[in-house]
């Protein structure tokens, strides 16, 4: 067989086909079984293995008769019966039995000289294959396998013939295989359709048709057993599986025949392309010339694109376009008027084999016409990608405009993509003096995408350098560069360079200039500002509120609420909540997406504000905006945002979920503070979830928040501190907690704490002053905790206030006097949706009314607060039903300890209790030694009969 693709690029072995194998051997029976004439046609797309297959079915399957191979090539398709000649005359190899004696040779050369001319009578044309048809029941007398290859290149004379033995079947055991590519076929042969019960197990036919389809994954890998999988795979997804195509890249296995130089890394070998190269090298000038176009457009084309880069006519590259379909080097795109090549490795092949200057220069004409023709970015940044990397920079600027205009254009959908065309833009633009404004403004572009993108870093270093560069102006373009440098370093938690940046800046801005980037820099240095634990309320008097964008008015008014809800100035937060909320809500979203900030600090805000449903519109709406727009640089505050709206709302799995999230974005920006608060956030909602082991996850995340935040003072830091003061006191530590909530605040009027949240710390307090026994500590904060309550006027804070003396009066044993608080409690929960909170003041409603005697009321109660806590996802409230009202040594054991006391008055060993809950023996005794201290006994006998006086519960 003459070399070709399939034969010569698929390895040494042979792999798969094995149903396809069996149906040749089949035919080959019915062959020798009937004495009659079979004809099986082996068809599939170009590389697919037709040649390597049939000779794999001639070693496995052809063990006693005699074969003969015929190939055609295009260079004979003027040469009558060339396929036959090649098969049956003299000089080629013996095959098997079969003589290739004189009188066959000479009788076909006689046959080809008597071919009547094309305008001959049908009736010389039918003798002259009649003549043909008794050579080859000659040849076929004592049985033969006659195998006809690459028949899309056979003549005509050569298809008459085939189409007359399948018309008139030789009188002799002739197994006739016809190999070809069915869509090469320059006329449709008339082989017919196969017998219809073709695929009938154990059934002879008399005409079968067999297409080959690509190989699988796991037929690939046997076949290359040494390529790397993660590359197999890669080459696997070019190919589509093709054994040939596969072997012509490169590094894969190749025939003795093929030559193992690669022409250039990446390229194909020289043997491929020879081999492919047979398919155009008899093209006219102007085909080819379209064919070689379509290889540098390397993306569907359509023939006015194809004019331009051959540089030939219109019409003319419309009719190559459609010869070149007709000889499937090309396909039509369905749906489409556009082309695209047959396969990749093939367009490959066509590239490498054209002349690099004229590829050079057909690049340059692509990139041309793809601006005029206005088409998408990607496709117009690929060939200036090209055209940048040739030696003499002579398309440098006309590149630098088309990357640059591209990355803005894909920033959103693909900002890693822009980010790569705009370094090599920055690259190809040298530093000269005749490029610094230009080399400024791509700088500052590709600070910008790096820094929403979430690279921070290189942001950052970019602004350095060219913030400088930036004259003062009135059209604002050096204050957004500033705000944007400010805005990274506020990112970093460089909180201080950040408003020290945009003071500078808003005080140096020249009269007349737009009221943009004074915007900006306020709200920089009111973001700023809260974050350091100082806020700035007050908007700069020479800033008016008038002009501008609206995101950016929104964005300004969204931080001043924020900074008055933190001081507790609620009538202004409110006033200026309502007017940023107005403005957003206004504005369609491709004028909001860029303004993240904006939705966080009004979605904080709303939060603080007890506006939930509010909180989670604006939020849940940056979330998709930013996940839309990849954009890291504002999705990790609002997922802290969001989480922090789900905790309050009692979703502990959704909080903990956000706030994993959250972390992650956090560190892969390379932003500590942020981190620093997507840890706390963790620990508190872990804490509360209360599982046996979240009480030790809980403090462990809680200390390593706080020891990112350096800072106490900052808001992360005092958010770090408050988060481990929850987690320590749920998990027993009352002490500590205590010192870090007073620590945080900065005295015994916790001033340091946001105004709207301090009920909740002074009822955190009271809690740690209930566990360490201090009533009549507790019973102060507590009355503190009601003062700040009604300062703030928001029912969710003054929820706590009464539940804080609720719990006073409960462990004092006032226990009728307890229960309206607690029930109020539970109602201004429910009015703050805050349902977790809801559920424990009911879960402590039930154990008063349950001491009262108030069977009714306590039965609802507790039914109420499990369905809550179900919802919640905690176990806390459970633990709570199960404690008794009872004296100071019971308050100051946990939720947990209590529930592991009672465990072990059962009698039931450590290694019991751990297996019940969960954790290690070790951590179950480590909670009895401190039960024991607490609860003022010393072994378990004696916390056995202490249980037993105070738990009248069913166990």
């Amino acid at each position: 067989m003459t070399p070709g693709l399939e034969n010569a690029s698929t390895g040494p072995h042979f792999v798969g086909r094995r149903p396809q194998l069996a149906r040749i051997g089949r035919a080959q029976a019915a062959v020798l079984s009937r004495g009659r004439q079979v004809v099986c046609e082996v068809v599939g797309e170009p590389g697919v293995g037709k040649t390597r297959f049939v000779r794999e079915a001639l070693e496995r399957c052809v063990h006693t008769v005699p074969w003969a191979v015929g190939t055609c090539v295009p260079d004979e398709r003027g040469v009558p019966f060339h396929v036959f000649r090649h098969a049956f005359t003299t000089g080629q190899p013996l095959r098997r039995g079969l003589r290739a004696g004189r009188s066959t040779g000479e009788t076909w050369a006689e046959s080809a000289a008597a071919v009547p001319p094309a305008r001959a009578s049908d009736a010389r044309r039918f003798r002259t294959y009649q003549l043909a048809r008794r050579l080859i029941a000659l040849a076929a007398q004592d049985g033969l396998v006659l195998v006809l290859d690459d028949l899309h290149w056979a003549d005509d004379s050569s298809a008459g013939l085939i189409a007359h033995l399948l018309r008139y079947p030789v009188p002799a055991p002739l197994l006739l295989v016809l190999v070809y590519r069915p869509r090469q076929m320059a006329t449709p042969m008339p082989f017919g359709p196969p017998d219809p019960d073709e695929h009938a197990e154990g059934e002879s036919t008399t005409h079968d048709r067999i297409e080959l389809t690509p190989l699988g994954l796991a037929e690939v890998a046997h076949l290359h057993p040494h390529v790397d999988q993660a590359e197999l795979r890669d080459r696997y997804d070019l190919t589509g599986g093709n054994p040939g195509y596969l072997a012509a890249l490169p590094g894969g296995p190749a025939s003795n025949d093929a030559d193992p130089i690669r022409e250039t890394q990446g390229g194909l070998s020289d043997a491929a392309v020879a081999v492919l190269r047979r398919e155009w090298t008899d093209l006219p000038s102007v085909e080819l010339a379209c064919l070689r176009a379509g290889a540098i457009v390397d993306a569907p084309f359509g023939a006015d694109l194809l004019a331009e880069v051959a540089q030939v006519p219109t019409a003319l590259a419309v009719e190559a376009g459609w010869r070149l379909a007709r000889r499937d080097l090309i396909r039509r795109v369905p749906g489409t008027g556009r082309f695209a090549f047959r396969h990749p490795v093939l367009r490959m092949a066509v590239a490498q084999d054209t002349d690099p200057a004229w590829r050079v220069e057909a690049s340059a004409r692509a990139l041309t016409a793809l601006v005029e023709l206005g088409a998408p970015p990607a496709d117009r940044a690929r060939y200036a990608e090209r055209l940048l990397a040739q030696p003499n920079g002579r398309w440098a600027e006309r590149c630098v405009d088309v990357l640059c205009r591209a990355a803005h254009e894909i920033r959103r959908e693909a900002p890693d993509l822009a980010i790569r065309w705009l370094r090599l833009a920055l690259r190809a633009l040298r530093p000269t003096a005749g490029t610094t404004q230009r080399r400024r403004d791509v700088s500052l572009a590709l600070a910008q995408v790096t820094g929403e993108a979430g690279n921070l870093a290189e942001s950052r270093a970019l602004l350095q350098e060219i913030v400088p560069l930036f004259p003062a102006d009135r059209q604002g373009r050096r204050a957004e560069a500033v705000a944007l440098w400010a805005r990274v370093e506020r990112l970093l938690g460089n909180y201080a360079e950040a408003a020290a940046i945009s003071r500078r800046e808003l005080a140096a801005l020249p009269e007349g200039a737009g009221p943009t980037g004074g915007y900006r820099l306020a709200t920089e240095i009111g973001v700023a500002g809260i974050l350091a634990g100082r806020p700035v309320a007050a908007l700069p008097d020479a800033l008016g509120e008038d002009g501008g964008s609206g995101a950016d008015r929104a964005g300004l008014l969204a931080v001043r609420s924020l900074a008055a809800a933190h001081d507790g100035v609620l009538d202004d937060a409110r006033g200026l909540l309502d007017a940023g909320a107005r403005i957003v809500d206004s504005l369609p979203d491709r004028d909001v997406r860029d303004h993240p900030d904006c939705l966080t600090a009004l979605g904080l805000t709303e939060l603080y504000l007890e506006r939930q449903a509010d909180a989670v519109r604006h939020l849940d709406r940056g979330l998709t905006l930013v996940r839309a727009s990849h954009r890291d640089d504002g999705l990790c505050q609002l997922l802290l945002g969001r989480g922090q709206v789900a905790y309050h709302g009692g979703q502990l799995t959704a909080a903990i979920g956000l706030a994993t999230e959250a972390g992650i974005v956090a560190r892969r920006i390379g932003s500590r503070h942020l981190l620093s608060f997507a840890l706390a956030f963790e620990a508190e909602a872990t804490a509360w979830r209360g599982g046996p082991r979240d009480e030790d996850r809980a403090v462990a995340l809680a200390r390593s928040a706080l020891g990112i935040a350096t800072d106490p003072a900052t808001w992360c830091g005092r958010t770090a501190a408050m988060a481990l003061a929850t987690a320590a006191l749920l998990s027993g530590d009352p002490a500590t907690c205590a010192e870090l909530v007073r620590s945080a605040g900065g005295d015994s009027r916790l001033s340091r704490l946001q105004t709207t949240l301090r009920p909740m710390w002074y009822e955190l307090l009271c809690a740690a002053a209930l566990a360490a026994g201090e009533l009549a500590d507790a019973e102060r904060l507590a009355r503190r905790a009601m003062t700040e309550a009604d300062r703030v006027g928001l029912p969710g804070q003054r929820g706590f206030a009464e539940s804080a003396y609720g719990e006073v009066l409960l462990a004092r044993g006032d226990v009728a006097a307890a229960m309206p608080h607690l029930e109020t409690a539970a109602d201004l929960f429910r009015a703050g949706g805050m349902a977790l909170r809801r559920s424990l003041a009911l879960a402590s409603l039930a154990r008063a009314a349950e001491a009262a005697d108030e069977t009714g009321p306590a039965a609802r109660a507790r039914r109420r607060a499990l369905e809550l806590a179900r919802w919640c996802g905690t176990e806390r409230v459970g633990l709570r039903l199960a404690r008794p009202v009872g004296p100071r040594e019971v308050a100051a054991l946990t939720d947990r300890e209590w529930h592991i006391a009672r465990l072990a008055a059962t009698g039931a060993t450590s290694r019991l209790i751990g297996r019940q809950l969960n954790i290690s023996p070790r951590t179950v005794e480590a909670h009895l030694t401190r039960i024991y201290r607490k609860a003022g006994v010393a072994s378990r006998s004696a916390l056995v009969a202490w249980v037993a006086r105070l738990d009248d519960t069913d166990r």
